[in-house]
């Protein structure tokens, strides 16, 4: 039940994301041709910030998915024994995802009360940790990938 809530608030978030950076893209493509009354000089940086927005994101729903590495369907065709292979994709994942939130919080206390140059309300350090909380969501996701790849591999199914 968990598991579909998340990928439902996190679909939700991402599409709600890359529809208001279409609404975003089209107000600028307007924006050249016809004069607005008011300034719209905020656009390109507000549409920047929610595409990395949504990429953040996605990092933890795609490996979750087992969408994250490009060599999947390859190393499934070299072998069957994948999630041995896979378990130290994980450790390397886990270690990535600690350093990220580690990261991302010292950014977020340093930024201060920095704000995106041309949207004075959106404080950087909202960025920075929201950034860390799809980490510390990738490392629960690689957690419970582990755990269901190291009873796959300890149970015999990983033959």
């Amino acid at each position: 039940m968990a598991s579909d809530w998340y990928d439902t608030a996190t679909v939700a978030l991402g599409v709600f994301l890359l529809n208001a950076m279409l609404v975003i893209g089209v107000i600028q493509v307007l924006n050249r041709y016809v004069d607005f009354s008011i300034e719209l000089y905020w656009t390109y940086e507000v549409a920047r910030t929610m595409l990395a927005l949504m990429t953040i994101l996605a990092i933890p729903y795609l490996f979750k998915r087992d969408a994250d590495i490009s060599f999947l369907p390859v190393l499934r065709r070299v072998t069957s024994q994948t999630d041995r292979f896979l378990l130290i994709r994980n450790v390397l994942m886990s270690g990535l995802s600690i350093v990220l939130v580690w990261s991302a919080s010292l950014a977020y206390v340093t930024s201060g009360d920095t704000t995106l140059p041309t949207v004075s309300w959106f404080k950087i350090a909202w960025g920075y940790l929201f950034f860390g909380v799809a980490a510390a969501v990738l490392f629960v996701v690689v957690l419970s990938d582990t755990k269901r790849r190291l009873e796959a591999v300890l149970g015999g199914s990983d033959v």
